[in-house]
């Protein structure tokens, strides 16, 4: 006999002794806690019957547990086939792939998703204007496979030249051609959904009569990540050559307008219609009648159950043939208690592997000593069909010599069956995990989970705090979130696309009687003064105290910095600690900004809302 696992340890004794300890806090009348007081025997009654329903929850199986989540609306996320594209670079003119053909990565079976029709044509040239000037990026990125920055990242002080990015082909693109766009994945950028942007780019095709405009449908977002670009091409492309040495070929640019980028995009490749695929293999299509997959006769009883063991089982419906030629199609579902009793469906459990038929309430009973097929079978490996780029690069049959076909990323969007420990574990995060914003932690955690964003430092401030610092009146009902960006900038500012993004993120979960108020950080410059005698002066040596210096005021090994206090002596025994330095003669911090005071130790104070840089280092070795 199996062993039925034990969630609940709690004993019938350890309830009944558990109930009698209560007693005495809940009345001092109540004195005989033997078993013949009627109070106790209710009391051991009670302790009875939560032992009995602890015992029947424990033997709860998978399927009830998935049960009680589907009334909390916590269901199931089902397999899904990897999904993705290949590079078509075909040899003929004119191409045709249909749909449905089979490719392999190894022995990892795709099919494409509609059918091919293409033109010869390919991404040739990536250039980069930024001003009067054009620089070509074709050697770095797109052919090689690399990725180059979309522009150049504007340095202090200077003024921001007009910027585009031009994309060169060899053939003039048509009406109905689609690109697609590979944009470096930023690993410290929150994912995002919907149209989020950071930018706006206004696209351009060169023509006879010069640059035209063209409107284009951009799934990159403005190039913050992969997808699609399809540009409304109405008039006709004319071959342009930019002189200086710069590849000719038939261009479409974006040109940026009005943006706040917190870094600039790195784009490679470009893909002239890519081909959609999908990891699966269809072993029959929907209707075919195979002998060899006959698997019964049906008995015309409610819920009859017959096995079906094939493996990696993703779609599949049933043939049920009669004695006269008649054919009726049952399709699978995921939930037959929801069909109606005239349904022509039924279920399969993939983990027993087997199908079931409806009981007549919940869909419909066929009649009996019909012969059942499967049809329509497909299979796919789900979670475990995912590949890498460059992978898929072959055809499963011969006939297609006339072109070479390649993933250019990977493909990594297949996932198997959530299980059950992953469903708790969802539940847990969508129900029983507080969402609003009650503490100073769920501030923070928010503030860095905003879609779309790159968050460096987050500190929440009450709002009397803020206003005392700032000479403002602020009450007790006013948070202030101030949010540092991620940026390659030292004293990067909050840009108003930030500030409304998190916001607009926040309201949602904020508490209805606070006020949410998002503000940049102020930064103090930090400048070091001091002689040090050194036991070897190298530039390893000099090098370590910088190092030194920037770790410990920068606070590069911290969370945050937010309000920290600079001490002066905390530098001199880190210093002196270094290999190398003899001794610390003389050191002094002075602050730049107005957000840090000086105590007479010489240590700087930082406001509650200010961050510390090192700026500068005036340091005599000797």
């Amino acid at each position: 006999m199996l062993k039925v696992p034990q969630l609940d340890e709690v004993t019938y004794d350890q309830i009944i002794q558990k109930a009698i300890s209560r007693i005495p806090a809940r009345t001092e009348d109540w004195t005989d806690y033997n078993s013949h007081d009627p109070g106790v025997t209710v009391l051991e009654t009670f302790a009875w019957l939560t032992d009995m329903l602890n015992y029947y929850m424990d033997a709860t199986g998978e399927a009830h547990v998935e049960k009680y989540l589907k009334l909390l609306g916590i269901l199931p996320e089902m397999a899904a086939p990897a999904t993705g594209y290949v590079v078509v670079e075909q040899k003929e003119k004119e191409l045709v792939i249909p749909e449905g053909t089979e490719l392999l990565a190894g022995e990892i079976p795709f099919e494409t998703r509609k059918e091919y029709r293409g033109d010869k044509n390919r991404f040739c040239a990536f250039l980069r204007g930024q001003g009067e000037s054009l620089v070509d990026l074709t050697a770095f990125a797109g052919v090689d496979g690399d990725y180059a920055e979309a522009f150049s990242e504007r340095q202090g002080g200077e003024e921001e030249a007009e910027t585009a990015v031009y994309f060169g082909f060899e053939g003039p693109l048509k009406e109905k051609d689609h690109l697609y766009f590979c944009v470096e994945k930023n690993e410290r950028r929150n994912p995002f959904t919907g149209e989020f942007r950071l930018g706006i780019w206004n696209w351009q095709i060169y023509t006879a009569e010069g640059w035209k405009d063209t409107k284009v449908l951009d799934e990159t977002c403005g190039f913050l990540r992969s997808g699609y670009v399809r540009p409304e091409v109405r008039e006709t492309m004319a071959f342009w050559n930019p002189g200086d040495g710069l590849p000719g070929a038939y261009y479409l640019r974006a040109v940026r307008g009005e943006h706040q980028y917190d870094c600039a995009p790195r784009i490679g490749l470009v893909c002239v219609n890519p081909l959609e695929v999908v990891q699966k293999h269809t072993v029959c299509k929907e209707g075919e009648r195979i002998p060899q997959f006959r698997i019964g006769m049906t008995d015309g009883c409610a819920g009859q159950e017959l096995l079906f063991d094939y493996p990696d089982v993703k779609e599949l419906s049933l043939l049920i043939c009669d004695e006269e030629g008649g054919q009726e199609l049952y399709h699978c579902t995921e939930h037959l208690e929801e069909a109606d009793f005239d349904e022509k469906v039924f279920a399969y459990d993939r983990k027993r592997q087997v199908i079931r038929f409806g009981d007549g309430i919940h869909g419909a009973v066929p009649r009996q000593k019909q012969e059942i097929y499967v049809t329509g079978l497909v299979t796919s490996l789900c979670g475990e069909g995912n590949i890498q780029a460059g992978e898929l690069n072959r055809f499963a049959k011969e006939g297609f010599s006339g072109c070479r076909i390649w993933n250019p990323q990977a493909i990594e969007n297949g996932r198997s069956r959530e299980t059950l420990r992953d469903m708790l574990g969802r539940m847990e995060q969508e129900i029983l995990i507080q969402n609003r914003l009650a503490a100073e932690r769920d501030y923070v955690k928010r503030v860095r989970e905003t879609p779309g964003l790159m968050i460096d430092k987050v500190h929440v401030i009450p709002g009397r705090i803020y206003g005392s610092l700032h000479r403002q009146q602020l009450g007790g009902n006013e948070v202030v979130v101030v949010v540092k960006p991620w940026s390659r900038e030292q004293c990067p500012d909050l840009s108003p696309v930030y500030r409304e993004t998190i916001e607009a993120w926040l309201e949602p979960f904020r508490l209805i009687n606070m006020k949410v108020t998002v503000v940049p950080p102020r930064y103090v410059g930090v400048e070091v003064y001091g002689r040090i005698t050194l036991t070897r002066d190298t530039p390893q040596v000099r090098k370590a105290v910088w190092d030194c210096l920037k770790s410990e005021i920068n606070g590069e090994d911290k969370k945050e910095r937010f309000g920290a206090v600079i001490a002066c002596g905390r530098l001199f025994v880190a210093l002196e600690n270094l290999e190398g330095v003899e001794k610390v003669q003389e050191l002094n911090l002075e602050r730049v900004g107005q957000a840090a005071g000086k105590n007479d130790r010489g240590d700087l104070l930082l406001h509650e809302d200010a961050l510390p840089y090192l700026r500068d280092v005036k340091i005599e070795f000797c």
